[in-house]
């Protein structure tokens, strides 16, 4: 049997070569976990393209969002230490004065609603104070609606419950007793270097991620790991998740792993097209196959359809994804069949290439009959990808009015604030004569032209080249 599921996985090979070869990753690395024992590791192409380095499942990737489990699990061994519990509400937890701008989610947000996605609140680039100015874009207690600074605002409550800095305790109380000895949360000579694909088809180095220990977000994206460390986070999540559902307990005295069983619950439906078999835990998406995935990706964006994974197994699978400017990552879990599946990659691509792999293993490993085309998957991502930028350009020339000018360009000079006076950009006139630039925070490195639009209107609208090349997120959808 593990011979087949072998030969089936080492099928694979073409298909991801031809996947990071379309998408543009440089550096990929997966390994999967199969009835509790390593299956098997792989890697492709380089971890450092200019000194032709390959990747090796020691070597370490930035793994973005799937560091909100880590912080998950930081909290459900607070809760479980007696220190809070999952229906405390954050204005209790944290210091006197915490509220949120609107009054009745200060009265109702607990460190559930925080940790599920599920208060409707705005996103953020900052933790305190700027969530409590956040207002409310939907509805409290409705549907998913993905947010890191709720996380962010987690790593907080875990420093004031514990009194440890947050990657002090997930060192001490996570890595350091499940033996993950390469991961933490600090970029380091170890990782492989992050890149973008130019529309060119050409690779551009991109500097390391700035997210770290220490800094905002640090509990929301900040680990680096390898696909050996997260082999062994995925058997002890494995084991603590199968342990608590037959037990009942909440954990085991063997493992630091506690209260999983209400971390990776249902507790925040998704709108469709993941709904109605797929909710949002804390830290993990939950799923039952057959089923589309990548719901916390950047696939669903660039594609008609995400495809249904699995389309002859009835199985609860969990699973995140994970993107930073450089890197994009996945893992699964499937605890009926003691499996595990985690990609790692070092591009900020033209499509999630980890997560077309990581569900092509799937589909390998549990022996799907008809599985999914993921290399045509890849293409259409791509292919959609490279049209949003001149597609975004060309639907704001149709709406354009013509024939308008702007005042004295003057009369636009100066700072703009947000609303608590921490943040602001600096509007000033531009290097090219007849123009303004922005620049957030006065600093130069955040420089960008701005070009008339219509009236007192402006466009930051850079090409996707300069987006990427500067280490801007180009997944995100064209309303924000």
């Amino acid at each position: 049997m593990a011979a087949q599921t072998l030969k089936r996985l080492n099928g694979l090979r073409d298909t991801i070569t031809e996947i990071c070869s379309i998408s543009g990753t440089p550096g990929l690395s997966f390994g999967v976990l199969h009835e509790d024992h390593v299956l098997q590791t792989e890697n492709f192409g380089y971890a450092d393209i200019e000194a032709q380095i390959p990747p090796s499942s020691e070597t370490r990737y930035a793994i973005g969002s799937l560091t909100k489990a880590f912080t998950a699990a930081a909290v459900g061994r607070l809760v479980d230490d007696g220190k809070l519990t999952w229906d405390s509400p954050v204005r209790d937890v944290m210091s006197e004065g915490f509220h949120f701008s609107d009054p009745g989610l200060t009265q109702r947000v607990t460190v559930l609603d925080i940790m599920s996605h599920r208060m409707g609140i705005q996103r953020c680039a900052d933790v305190i104070p700027h969530v409590q100015y956040l207002s409310p874009v939907q509805q409290y207690n409705t549907t998913v609606h993905y947010n890191n600074w709720g996380y962010a605002l987690a790593g907080q409550l875990v420093e004031k419950v514990s009194g440890e800095g947050w990657a002090s305790y997930i060192q001490e109380h996570l890595l350091l007793p499940l033996q993950m000895n390469s991961t933490d949360c600090k970029a380091g000579l170890e990782d492989a270097k992050p890149y973008t694909f130019l529309d060119n088809h050409t690779f551009h180095t991109l500097p390391p991620p700035t997210v770290q220990d220490g800094s905002i977000m640090d509990a929301s994206q900040s680990i680096r790991s390898s696909v050996n460390d997260m082999l062994k986070w995925c058997r002890a999540l494995i084991k603590a998740y199968t342990d608590e559902q037959e037990t009942g307990q909440t954990g085991s005295a063997d493992s630091p792993l506690k209260q999983l069983s209400r971390m990776m619950s249902d507790h925040t439906p998704f709108a469709k097209p993941f709904g109605p078999r797929s909710s949002y835990g804390m830290g993990w998406v939950q799923a039952q196959l057959p089923t589309i995935l990548g719901a916390v990706g950047c696939n669903p964006g660039f594609v008609k359809s995400m495809p249904n994974v699995g389309k002859d197994k009835e199985l609860k699978i969990f699973y995140h994804q994970g993107s930073m400017a450089g890197y994009t990552t996945s893992v699964f879990l499937i605890p009926s069949t003691q499996s595990a599946i985690v990609v790692l990659t070092n591009s900020l691509s033209l499509n999630d290439a980890a997560d077309w792999v990581g569900q092509a293993i799937i589909e390998a490993l549990l022996d799907v009959e008809e599985p999914n085309d993921y290399v045509e998957y890849a293409r259409e991502s791509a292919s959609a990808h490279l049209a949003k930028f001149p597609a975004m350009r060309k639907s704001l020339e149709a709406q354009k009015i013509l024939g308008t000018e702007p005042k004295q360009l003057d009369a636009y000079e100066g700072k703009y604030y947000n609303a608590i006076g921490n943040f602001y950009i600096d509007i000033v006139r531009s290097q090219q004569p007849g123009g303004l630039q922005l620049a957030f925070q006065g600093l130069a490195s955040q420089a960008w032209r701005l070009e008339h639009y219509h009236h007192d209107q402006f466009l930051w609208l850079m090409s996707r080249n300069e987006a990427v090349s500067r280490a801007r997120f180009p997944y995100s959808p064209e309303t924000l």
